[in-house]
């Protein structure tokens, strides 16, 4: 029986084949599974896949962990992570299809001289392919902005073909002007959204896009989703241009279950001349008093020898095909022209994350703030190289650490 269209599933053989297990996620009911051994047998095998599930979420006595989305539709993704970084499997395979964008944000880091690279439907299937015979979990699709690439619609319906889990960073804009793929993107179930939204206020938002109307068409894009019941992801950094939007577009976000992504997270790129999107190192701290959680502080030197998952369950790929650990990462770790993600996941990776540890941040713990660093090579290799002291992060530490003490006391 055909696996119906609102499942991904994916079957791992782990620790030299001694156990299996399938990743099963049902987009309808909002459940994932992880199905172990003969479980995972049964499932492989069973003809009616609806009727399976149904009667595994209706047995407790199987042992089987299940996690169910909560009311705002996320998923309790701790024992998955786990799984993932204990087996070196890659959870998202980002493809940066173009950098040519729709929108003229004023903090944009994606570099403007590669706006002529894309990836056609034919490289995108190959790399699929690969990835999904070298146990890769899931693919995302972001740019610039990616409905914008005219095989967009078909590369994203091939990735739900294999049954990948499917999920799309964009500006919305495109999936506003044109219903008939907003339609059929839904159709295909993809399993979230991630879309910016820097203000509650259209006129604070299209500033900092530079295109009048965005703000509208966004908004609509993510309520339609959520009334569909589909997981989005709101982010909103904090610039100099909407500083403390945050709380009025959290609440937003509250409201209609969405989740949210803020920070003053900043990513400094001198070929794109975007300092002045920077946060002050007042806006900063204020930030950090207003936003910091006691039951949940920073620590990045108790925390293992991995600077973060970059290179380890994420990898990326340029639309000139270069293998990055991470979106935005300045650090090639081949070509597609020339390696293979099988060769890449045996050979180079293992090289890389030996040298992607703590212990080479020379310049680094030197400082009481250092702990409260929250290093991010997607920002710092923009803007001083890899495994480099960044004054951005620097700065930011900083601040968290007034914000820490001031909470305190």
């Amino acid at each position: 029986m055909k696996m119906p269209d609102f499942i991904n599933s994916r079957a791992f053989h782990i620790k030299d084949n001694t156990y299996s297990v399938c990743l099963v996620e049902d987009l309808k009911n909002h459940v994932f599974y992880i199905l172990k051994n003969e479980l995972a047998e049964k499932w492989e095998t069973a003809e009616d896949k609806d009727k399976f599930l149904f009667e595994i979420r209706n047995n407790k006595n199987l042992k089987c962990a299940i996690n169910t989305k909560s009311k705002n539709y996320k998923y309790n993704s701790a024992n998955i992570g786990e799984f993932f970084r204990e087996n070196n499997i890659i959870a998202s395979l980002h493809l940066e299809l173009n950098y040519k964008c729709n929108l003229n944000c004023k903090h944009c880091f994606t570099p403007k001289n590669m706006d002529k690279y894309f990836i056609s439907f034919d490289k995108a299937k190959k790399i699929i392919d690969e990835a999904y015979i070298s146990d890769v979990y899931g693919i995302t699709l972001t740019g610039g902005e990616c409905t914008i690439n005219n095989d967009f619609l078909k590369i994203a319906k091939y990735v739900r073909e294999k049954r990948m889990p499917l999920s799309v960073l964009t500006n919305a804009q495109k999936l506003y002007d044109d219903e008939n793929l907003f339609n059929e993107l839904l159709n295909i179930y993809p399993e979230s959204f991630k879309i910016s939204l820097y203000s509650m206020n259209s006129n604070e938002h299209d500033y900092i896009t530079g295109v009048k109307g965005s703000h509208q068409k966004a908004l609509n894009i993510i309520k339609l989703l959520r009334e569909k019941h589909i997981n989005v992801l709101i982010a909103c950094p904090q610039l100099s241009y909407n500083i403390g939007s945050h709380k009025e577009v959290k609440e937003f976000a509250d409201e209609i279950g969405a989740e949210f992504l803020t920070g003053c997270n900043f990513i400094f790129n001198k070929n794109n001349n975007n300092l002045t999107a920077k946060c002050t190192f007042d806006n900063i701290e204020q930030f950090y008093c207003d936003t910091l959680d006691m039951n949940n502080i920073r620590n990045f030197q108790k925390s293992d020898g991995r600077i973060c998952g970059a290179g380890e369950t994420m990898l990326s790929i340029r639309p000139n095909l270069d293998i990055t650990p991470c979106v935005g990462f300045n650090y090639v770790l081949g070509n597609c022209n020339s390696t293979s993600l099988k060769k890449l996941q045996e050979n180079i990776l293992p090289k890389f994350r030996e040298k992607f540890i703590k212990s080479n941040l020379k310049e680094c713990f030197k400082y009481d703030y250092c702990r409260y660093c929250q290093y991010c090579s997607l920002q710092s290799t923009h803007e001083t190289g890899f495994l480099k002291k960044s004054p951005i992060l620097c700065e930011d530490a900083k601040a968290y650490l007034i914000a820490y003490l001031k909470h305190k006391q």
